[in-house]
C-alpha cells in the first residue's frame, strides 16, 4: 500500500479569486507526479500518494500559479503522523464549556515557541495545547459570531506563514483514507 501523504494550502478556497477549481487542483497534482489524487472538502486539503511528496507539491504550486493566481505556501505530512497525533486523544483534559473548536494548526520552520504548555493567549480565546514539528494543537473559546484566531497566534508565535483545520476536518480525512 502507498505511503499517503496530506497538503494544506494556506488561504485556499475552491473556485474563488486567486484559488484554482477542485478539478485544477487535482489535475496539477497528478501531472507533478500524484497518485490517487483526492481533494478533500474545499479549504486547500488533499490527499495523495506519491514518492517524493514535497517535489510534487512544489511542481504542482508552479502550475497552479500559472493556471490560477495561486501563490500562497502549502503544508505537506504524512497522514500517519496525523493518525499518531489523533491516536494520541491531544484535547483530552483541555475542552470545556467555553470551547468552539479544536484545531490543527500547520506551519514549517521559524522561530521555536518559548512558552511552557499549555499556553494561553492574551485575550484568552486561543490556548496552545501541544506542540510538534510543524505541528501546534489550540482549542479555541467563543462561538462563530466571536472566537480566537489559532492561525494567527501561531503566525506571531513562529514568524512564519501558518495554515490551520479544524480537528473534525483531520478526524474525517483520516477516515476518509480508511484509517479512521
Amino acid at each position: 500500500m502507498d505511503s499517503l501523504s496530506v497538503v494544506f494550502y494556506r488561504f485556499m478556497n475552491l473556485g474563488h479569486p486567486k484559488s484554482p477549481v477542485r478539478a485544477t487542483l487535482e489535475a496539477a497534482l497528478t501531472a507533478a507526479g500524484g497518485r490517487a489524487v483526492r481533494s478533500f472538502q474545499t479549504n486547500g486539503t488533499v490527499l495523495f500518494a506519491a514518492d517524493d511528496p514535497e517535489g510534487v507539491v512544489a511542481a504542482a504550486g508552479r502550475q497552479l500559479e500559472a493556471e490560477a493566481g495561486y501563490t500562497e505556501v502549502a503544508m505537506v505530512r504524512s497522514l500517519d503522523s496525523l493518525v499518531e497525533v489523533l491516536d494520541g486523544k491531544p484535547f483530552q483534559g483541555h475542552v470545556d464549556g467555553r470551547t468552539y473548536r479544536e484545531t490543527f494548526t500547520f506551519f514549517d520552520g521559524g522561530r521555536p515557541v518559548e512558552h511552557s504548555l499549555p499556553w494561553t493567549n492574551k485575550k484568552g480565546d486561543v490556548d496552545l495545547v501541544a506542540l510538534y514539528e510543524g505541528l501546534a494543537l489550540c482549542v479555541v473559546r467563543g462561538d462563530a459570531s466571536r472566537s480566537g484566531n489559532p492561525n494567527a497566534e501561531i503566525e506571531r508565535l513562529t514568524g512564519v506563514p501558518a495554515t490551520t483545520r479544524t480537528s473534525g476536518t483531520i478526524e474525517r480525512l483520516v477516515k476518509a483514507a480508511g484509517r479512521g
